[in-house]
């Protein structure tokens, strides 16, 4: 009775060696998958923060841009408000001759009625 206990503790161990063998191929694919990804990931991750980087210059170029547009449209603004100024006192001067003018064509007629007149 010794040799078929030993046998079935050996048919035993057997079994379990080959179940811990298969548990051991599934966890090794498992690890061998999952390093896989990890690489695939780190790639990912790398690619990534190229367009990081790339998009935060292209970023600080159109923020550097859009500085200079603000500085020329406040040159403009100053320029067209400098302009309205001028073109109010334009205008005051052009009513201010438009009413001599006319205050002088009417002294005009009424001298030319009087030396008419005589």
């Amino acid at each position: 009775m010794g040799y078929d206990e030993t046998n079935d503790k050996l048919i035993k161990a057997t079994e379990s060696l080959e179940e811990a063998e298969k548990q051991f191929k599934e966890v090794e694919g498992d690890v061998s998958a999952l390093t896989r990804r990890i690489m695939l990931m780190e790639e990912e991750d790398k690619k990534s923060a190229e367009v990081l980087c790339s998009t935060i210059t292209k970023l600080a170029l159109t923020s550097k841009s859009a500085d200079n547009v603000l500085k020329a449209v406040k040159v403009v603004e100053s320029t067209c408000m400098n302009n309205e100024v001028t073109i109010e006192e334009l205008d005051k001067n052009l009513r201010a001759t438009i009413k001599m003018a006319v205050d002088n064509e009417q002294k005009l007629d009424e001298l030319s009625r009087k030396l008419g007149v005589q």
